[in-house]
């Protein structure tokens, strides 16, 4: 109904304020989600008063509180190892619970179920932590007991730090990081096993090339590259052992071909070295190729590959070459020095003073054997056996032992051996090159280079058993007797076959080669005169 507006009747002179004019009202349009919110607090005031029973009695606000905590929680067990996909559920039914928030809390807290829904939330955030926590211990369980298996043989002692890793995982992803590391290290075994291999080979190689003399060694770098990485976790050795077993591998190789060229080369560096002395011993001047072994002993000094060790060792074999050739010139001919007077022993044991008296005659010097004997002198003190059955005696390396005129066989006298003899020689002024032990190869090439040697062997060229003797002051005497003699030559001479001596009972004679070194063998020891 429209108000129409009518003037006042006048009444007197008082006039009225004239009456507002009244509009039609406007009709406003109905929000739907302002009706239901503002349903859902009527509602909810209800409630609260005690009245209607249509929503959950719990306050919603709390109920939104817990909401929150389990969805924190949510979070936690995702830091913790928990995989989003078991939780995906729940957190989908959060998201559309939030989606609308009425004073304070997402609307389903405020309808009836709410918190059944929360007593389900913690039900299920319970299980899921349960379940994961469960399946994640026994793989890394697992895990540890294949590691425990590669690792064979494996101690308790040196497995226990990793039972105590995982005694004191709590959480998934403690268990999930032990499993994972576990997992990878098992896999690591063979790889770090090789790697251990080659890095043991590689330094037993740095080590030989040091020996060896080699100047460059490329292992340092890489062998220490092995020994951080034996520092390193798991997922770090992994990316690394690849790369690290190819440069292992590589200067193993490299070092290898280097050691075995170096081998040879150091082999034929001591043959030439030998060739050039023994060409000395046989009078054969070589002086030259020494110095182009010296040379080349420079060169290998410097040498990084094995092309160039083997430069070296063509040289050398040509050096050696040279010094076989000249030997053999030299062996294949007849050698018989002159100037050596014979004289023959006039007692029955002192052959070794006379073949020493011949001897020095080379050098013009004339020296009688008896007065070398006397200038030796004698142990004169008889032999005795003691307790142990042991023949006890005189010290021939001394002095004379025995009676020169005795004999070996009643036990009367010996003899004497090079030191005193060599010691009476040199007091006369003679020039000795060389005494003591040495082979019959060396009589051979010092008499080829034209010097005498005082040989000592036994009387019938023929090798027999050692039956030693103690001497008094206790030192072991290479002793054949008594039922076999010693006997000493002076050697003057060597053919290819032969070896021409002076001996001091039988006169001057030629040997053989075979039975020379068959009657030297079971002494072996000489002194050779200029």
């Amino acid at each position: 109904m429209i108000a129409v507006e009518r003037e006042a009747p006048t009444v007197g002179l008082e006039t009225r304020p004239p009456r507002p004019r009244l509009l039609p009202p406007v009709r406003r349009k109905t929000v739907w989600t302002a009706r239901f919110s503002a349903v859902v607090l009527v509602v909810a005031v209800v409630s609260s008063l005690g009245g209607g029973g249509l929503i959950d009695s719990g306050s919603a606000y709390v109920m939104q509180a817990r909401a929150q905590a389990l969805h924190a929680r949510w979070a936690y067990m995702r830091n913790n190892g928990i995989p989003d996909a078991d939780l995906a559920a729940l957190e989908q039914e959060w998201t559309q619970g939030q989606a609308s928030i009425v004073i304070g809390a997402a609307g389903v807290w405020w309808l009836p179920g709410g918190a059944e829904t929360i007593e389900r939330w913690q039900v299920q955030t319970d299980s899921i932590w349960s379940a994961d926590l469960n399946r994640f211990r026994s793989d890394a369980l697992g895990a540890e007991q294949n590691l425990h298996s590669a690792l064979a043989p494996e101690t308790f002692v040196q497995r226990k730090s990793r039972l105590e890793a995982f005694a004191q995982a709590r959480t998934p992803l403690d268990f999930a990081t032990l499993r994972d590391d576990w997992t990878m290290e098992a896999r690591l075994v063979p790889i770090d096993r090789r790697i251990a291999m080659v890095t043991g080979s590689v330094l037993g190689q740095a080590q030989q090339a040091i020996k060896l003399g080699i100047r460059s060694d490329p292992s340092a770098d890489v062998l220490a590259r092995a020994n951080a990485y034996a520092l390193l976790g798991p997922q770090e050795r992994m990316s690394r052992a690849e790369f690290l077993t190819r440069n292992l591998v590589a200067v193993q190789k490299n070092l290898q071909a280097r050691l075995d060229a170096a081998t040879i080369t150091q082999q034929n560096l001591e043959h030439a070295s030998d060739e050039i002395s023994l060409a000395a011993l046989y009078g054969i001047d070589l002086s030259s190729y020494q110095a182009r072994i010296a040379e080349d002993r420079i060169h290998y000094a410097k040498a990084l590959t094995p092309a160039e060790f083997n430069s070296i060792t063509d040289d050398l074999k040509q050096v050696s070459g040279v010094a076989d050739h000249a030997i053999y010139v030299v062996v294949s001919q007849t050698h018989v020095i002159s100037g050596v007077t014979f004289i023959y022993q006039n007692h029955p044991l002192s052959c070794e003073e006379a073949a020493t008296s011949m001897a020095l005659t080379h050098q013009g010097i004339y020296v009688s054997q008896d007065q070398i004997l006397n200038e030796i002198g004698a142990d004169r003190r008889a032999m005795y056996v003691d307790s142990q059955g042991v023949v006890r005696w005189g010290n021939p390396y001394e002095t004379f032992v025995g009676n020169v005129n005795g004999s070996e066989s009643n036990y009367t006298g010996f003899g004497t051996f090079y030191p005193p003899l060599v010691r009476v020689a040199r007091a006369h002024g003679a020039s000795v090159l060389a005494y003591g032990s040495m082979s019959a190869a060396t009589i051979y090439a010092r008499v080829i280079a034209g010097h005498p040697v005082v040989a000592f062997s036994t009387w019938d060229w023929a090798w027999h058993p050692r039956r030693d003797y103690l001497s008094f002051d206790g030192q072991w005497i290479p002793w054949i007797g008594p039922y076999n003699a010693s006997h000493v030559y002076t050697v003057v001479g060597v053919s290819p076959s032969s070896v021409l001596v002076n001996d001091p009972i039988r006169g001057q004679y030629w040997i053989t080669k075979g039975a020379f070194e068959a009657g030297y063998s079971d002494f072996e020891e000489a002194i050779v005169f200029a």
